[in-house]
């Protein structure tokens, strides 16, 4: 943390500008009532040297030195105009956001909408979350062109599974001379879905359930349905070999496969159970998961008082995998 940011957090608990923490609906626009100001480092070391010339010039009644000092004093008030300015009526509108793994970056979009001023230089934008611990981001410098409208990108690292609020956003300025310190707060009530991280032993579990004409499965090998996969043997095919595996070095692996008596597949509970700790049970359906969509199989996730029907694609894939990211945890509305 900067002498710069240590510096304004105590200015904000001692002068209590930080508003009252509420999400805003987006769009919103910077009005005066929403944007702060106050002199920065070089601010208080500018009107330092002002007293001191305006002390020189009565002691030495020298008009000179008076013309300087109150023309340059009026300069430094012009610019606070001017700095608040840079900031007036933008207006910030959602973007988009996609749902990431726990150790990968979600990278949450917001557009900045430039329609009433001319240029606005030297923007700061940067993720400011008020939780202890979390890592303040990193700022970014922006300037935007008149009527433009720009993407603006905030990383943030998933660090655990969940639900991963953007949080608070500061946007500040100190243009145009650098003395003053304007910035504003959005509260942004966006979100994305942090998945379990996708780890643990790649063979799927076998088990599937009978037709509907109570038929036994056929046995395994014998059908054209992908139910999954089991460690390589001495005179096993080489056209069942997981090829991309063995060049991912995810070892030999053999893809098994049912006949119509394997409907659908279910990846329970239960075939976790003997793992230890809840994330690496979670963890390792998640990767049964995308394997199963992978290989186009028909599968079913089974968790404690959670159950999706069995089926294929992209929203069912989704739509396991945000069970299996908010297992355990407290829903949100």
């Amino acid at each position: 943390m900067t002498n710069k940011t240590r510096f304004l957090q105590r200015l904000r608990l001692k002068l209590k500008l930080t508003p009252k923490r509420t999400f805003q609906t987006l769009p919103v626009s910077l009005t005066r009532r929403r944007i702060y100001i106050v002199p920065n480092r070089s601010g208080f070391l500018f009107g330092l040297v002002l007293f001191v010339m305006l002390v020189g010039s009565i002691n030495y009644s020298n008009s000179m030195g008076y013309v300087l000092t109150f023309l340059l004093f009026s300069m430094a008030l012009i610019s606070t105009l001017y700095t608040q300015h840079n900031l007036l009526n933008l207006a910030i509108t959602l973007g988009k956001v996609e749902p990431v793994f726990v150790g990968e970056t979600a990278q949450f979009q917001l557009w900045i909408d430039n329609r009433q001023r001319p240029e606005r230089y030297a923007l700061c934008w940067q993720r400011t979350p008020e939780q202890i611990g979390e890592e303040v981001g990193k700022p970014m410098i922006i300037d935007i062109s008149a009527n433009e409208r720009i993407a603006i990108t905030t990383p943030v690292i998933a660090q655990q599974r969940g639900r991963l609020f953007l949080d608070k956003i500061t946007i500040s300025t100190c243009f145009p001379l650098g003395l003053f310190y304007a910035w504003s707060y959005i509260y942004v009530d966006m979100s994305t879905i942090v998945y379990p991280a996708p780890t643990g032993q790649r063979l799927l579990p076998i088990g599937g359930e009978a037709n509907q004409k109570g038929e036994a499965g056929l046995e395994v090998g014998q059908g054209d349905d992908f139910v999954g996969y089991r460690d390589y043997r001495m005179g096993d095919s080489p056209r069942h070999i997981d090829w991309k595996a063995v060049a991912r070095e995810k070892g030999w692996l053999i893809k098994q496969y049912g006949g119509s008596g394997y409907t659908h597949h279910w990846l329970r509970w239960t075939d976790v159970i003997q793992i230890n700790a809840l994330e690496k049970k979670l963890s390792q359906l998640c990767l049964w998961v995308l394997i199963a969509d992978s290989e186009g199989a028909v599968y079913g996730l089974d968790l404690p008082h959670v159950k999706i029907p069995p089926n294929n694609g992209a929203q069912h894939r989704d739509n396991c995998l945000k069970a299996l990211a908010l297992f355990g945890l407290p829903q949100h509305d």
